[in-house]
């Protein structure tokens, strides 16, 4: 295996341990809060909160899903790594849920601050 294709296959797996990092940290200051957060707003708001849970959540389990990916694509005895590359589907599918679930669950903590202050 090439300089290069190392390089990618790290750096696909940095940044997915980052996204995973990211999610883990929201949920855990947003549940850690959430009797604080949840005591005063209405439905739509519970629900705005509820949903980027999930889809933090999600982002997380997408995380494993892709770390999995890249590791089976390297160890990998049919074939080189090379053969699918890292642009092969089982590696970036679950990447790019990964990073829209993880936008979602931003934008919809977001949405639910801005719900909760206005």
């Amino acid at each position: 295996m090439d300089d290069q294709t190392k390089a990618a296959f790290a750096s696909a797996a940095d940044s997915s341990k980052q996204l995973i990092t990211l999610a883990t940290a929201m949920l855990t200051l947003e549940v850690t809060f959430s009797k604080n957060i949840l005591e005063t707003p209405g439905p739509l708001a519970q629900f705005l909160i509820a949903i980027s849970w999930v889809c933090l959540l999600l982002s997380v389990l997408a995380g494993v899903l892709t770390l999995l990916a890249l590791t089976g694509s390297l160890g990998s005895t049919t074939a080189p790594p090379t053969a699918g590359g890292i642009n092969s589907s089982n590696i970036t599918r679950p990447a790019m849920f990964q990073v829209v679930l993880f936008l979602a669950g931003l934008l919809l903590t977001v949405v639910f601050g801005m719900t909760v202050v206005w």
